[in-house]
């Protein structure tokens, strides 16, 4: 089994902290450059637009009786609920973090449970069922490298294979907790287990939280890049906090949705993720799906290993929804020749994107660090699914130079960025 390094992935991460802290002395801190309107390739917001992409608005609910989502930093309690540990001891509740959630979530209380992981590698899936109440899952130190959930799974695989690597013992029975999850995927009558299957972690818990861990999906470059997913994690839950966290994986890494992908019923209703001082690592669509996700002081690391192109996001944010994905603060690195992101036209075959009725994905980053390995000239790629050109939005110029332009107009891609910096972030001339 071809498998990639955690500690090496820390290591990085660890050289990109230290280089941030020489940041008053490198080129990508001075003044952005970008401005409005950008170009057909390059669209960027002006400071009136960009008020309009902001973590509020990224959470407000579709129920206007209902405030925005305001979440407050994650609280770890002196003393959690459960407690894993790999070698047991004192104070150790379960020795696998599967036995503690189904713990957790069969005690059917409202209130949230907390549950420790002390270091280790754990290898397998996890699988978070929704609950009565949200469960917080947390690293006992501060290093996210010290917790490791660890799984190589390749969407490609077929149900029998993939039965084999993720239930080999009945970890998942009828009667536990997450057997329904388990079981929708051991009953898929494909050929191949799909994307929805390939999660190291998945969670439907709405109000989950993940702090002080590492979730790789380990398949590294066992196969080719193209078709074959590999998610570290995917969240189907709503009001999903992720601090401290290490994704790491190749296509599509961190995956954002909800049960049924293809359901626009389903998906109508729009899960709302934030992500805050963390690290995402991958080569294709490194984060997809429908969500509301923001993302704060997150560093997005491109590898090339598999291919010397790639893509951060793709968004599958649907025609009626304003927002997807917001990066913020962030930083960008990548090697090759990659791209900030693409939309998933998620319905539609290829030339079937419908403007108004296809999705339409929907993503903005900001005030962000764009580093070297990004393609200048077309930073965002044609749309998967339906291959549809990517059409920026440059608008008209009104009164006193004042751009005009629908920032959701379904005839255009809605990839924006403003205020961004570093060699990635230049604006080439049309």
């Amino acid at each position: 089994m071809n498998t990639f390094s955690v500690s090496r992935r820390a290591a990085v991460l660890a050289f990109a902290v230290a280089l941030s802290a020489c940041s008053s002395t490198s080129p990508d801190e001075r003044p952005s450059t970008q401005a409005a309107p950008g170009t057909q390739s390059r669209p960027i917001l002006s400071s009136d637009e960009a008020q309009n992409f902001v973590q509020a608005r990224y959470f407000s609910s579709k129920n206007k009786d209902e405030a925005p989502w305001a979440p407050s930093s994650i609280r770890i309690p002196q003393q959690p609920d459960f407690v894993v540990g790999a070698a047991g001891g004192a104070g150790v509740t379960h020795t696998s973090i599967q036995a503690a959630v189904d713990a957790a979530i069969m005690k059917h209380s409202n209130t949230r449970q907390y549950i420790a992981i002390q270091p280790g590698e754990y290898v397998g899936t996890v699988y978070i069922p929704a609950g009565s109440g949200s469960v917080t899952l947390y690293g006992t130190t501060d290093n996210a490298s010290d917790v490791k959930i660890t799984m190589p799974l390749d969407s490609e695989i077929d149900v029998n294979t993939w039965r084999r690597a993720v239930n080999p013992a009945g970890k998942y029975m009828p009667g536990k907790p997450a057997w329904y999850m388990f079981d929708s995927c051991q009953s898929k009558r494909s050929a191949t287990v799909g994307i929805m299957c390939s999660a190291a972690v998945w969670s439907q818990n709405n109000g989950l939280q993940l702090q002080n861990l590492t979730i790789a999906n380990t398949l590294g470059d066992s196969v080719d890049a193209g078709n074959h997913q590999a998610v570290a994690l995917r969240t189907d839950g709503d009001k999903v906090q992720l601090n401290n966290v290490h994704l790491l994986g190749r296509q599509n890494t961190f995956f954002v949705t909800n049960s049924d992908v293809q359901n626009r019923l389903l998906n109508d209703r729009q899960p709302r993720t934030l992500v805050t001082n963390s690290y995402i690592e991958g080569d294709v669509d490194v984060v997809a799906g429908r969500g509301a996700v923001v993302f704060e002081n997150t560093d997005f690391r491109l590898v090339n290993s598999r291919t010397k192109e790639g893509s951060v996001f793709a968004p599958a944010t649907l025609p009626n929804i304003y927002y997807g994905f917001l990066a913020i603060n962030s930083r960008f690195t990548a090697a090759g020749d990659a791209q900030l992101g693409r939309a998933w036209d998620v319905e539609a075959t290829e030339n079937g994107y419908t403007a108004g009725q296809t999705s339409n994905g929907q993503v903005v980053i900001r005030d962000s660090v764009i580093n070297e390995g990004f393609n200048i000239a077309k930073p965002w790629g044609d749309a998967a699914s339906s291959k549809r050109p990517f059409t920026g939005n440059t608008g008209t110029k009104g009164e006193k130079d004042a751009i005009q332009r629908d920032l959701n107009d379904a005839n255009a891609n809605r990839m924006w960025e403003f205020n961004n910096r570093g060699v990635g972030s230049q604006v080439v001339a049309e």
